[in-house]
């Protein structure tokens, strides 16, 4: 029952924004599909906005559009969006977005950009949770990791799964990182800290087109189990292991830029609903009963 309801209000999140669409949702999808003049005027229309929506459209075009222009006024735009009020996972693919292009964009002026809003926006980013700070180990630690075994998501899918995954488990409470790195089983017998996997795993993405718009179909699944550490793996037991599992469809344009977007957003959609509704509910109960 929870699984169908968590499938019907994925589809409903994604239908409804496709169905709705206001000024910054068509501004959206020109920086997505419009040509050069109408990508940059959507850029610059979005870079006067606070908006999630439009912090990332920005981000990912700053990551992706082909014109070094846009992708210039995509970081310095970003530089002014983001801020403390920033919902975490427009503010965190906004950072990463400028830091992957800090990093290697291949326009110098972008680099700069890149370089300068991150100055700008360093007392934003968050530590990461220890629960007990200055290096002391969690008590609880969930290595979280994602997958594409059907090859059909952008490239990008996994790494933004994961950082669904992150940001439902870290407002739990848990940490999703370790001081120094994935820890070994002796290092978490040693710290007496309870270890956990969950990962997420694309199934199936499927695209139907029409002359005027495409469906995307999707299904995501989410395993956790114990963990035992890098040397020593997950540890599928009766009782405390368990997997579940989404779909929902999402309406988009017919261009490629558009129908990855609706991927992501489908996929995202999913992950975060199974997560929040079926994963951490469980892992709260093992953390709690031992594992």
């Amino acid at each position: 029952m929870s699984r169908a309801l968590a499938v019907v209000a994925a589809c409903l999140v994604l239908c409804t924004r496709a169905a709705h669409a206001d000024a910054i949702d068509q501004n959206v999808r020109d920086l997505g599909s419009g040509g050069y003049k109408l990508r940059l005027a959507a850029a610059l229309t979005l870079s006067k906005s606070k908006d999630a929506r439009a912090v990332l459209a920005l981000a990912d075009a700053l990551m992706s559009d082909s014109d070094a222009t846009i992708r210039r006024v995509s970081a310095l735009a970003l530089e002014k969006m983001v801020d403390e009020h920033t919902p975490d996972d427009a503010k965190e693919l906004s950072l990463d977005a400028l830091e992957r292009a800090a990093k290697s964009d291949q326009d110098d002026k972008v680099k700069a950009s890149a370089v300068g809003a991150l100055r700008a926006l360093s007392g934003l980013k968050r530590g990461k949770p220890t629960h007990g700070g200055g290096g002391s180990k969690p008590d609880v630690f969930v290595d979280i990791e994602a997958s594409d075994p059907s090859k059909k998501a952008p490239a990008d899918a996994p790494a933004r799964l994961a950082k669904i995954l992150k940001g439902q488990i870290s407002k739990s409470g848990y940490a999703t990182e370790w001081p120094g790195g994935l820890p070994t089983q002796s290092e978490l017998t040693s710290s007496r800290s309870k270890g956990f996997i969950v990962a997420s795993t694309v199934k199936k993405v499927e695209v139907t087109k029409t002359a005027r718009n495409a469906t995307v179909a999707c299904t995501v699944s989410v395993r956790i189990a114990p963990w035992t550490g890098t040397d020593g793996g997950e540890k599928w037991e009766a009782n405390k292991a368990a997997s579940a599992s989404g779909s929902a469809k999402a309406q988009t344009g017919v261009t490629q830029r558009e129908i990855d977007g609706g991927v992501r957003d489908c996929l995202e959609a999913v992950a975060e609903d199974v997560t929040s509704r079926q994963v951490v509910p469980f892992l709260k109960h093992l953390a709690q009963t031992g594992s």
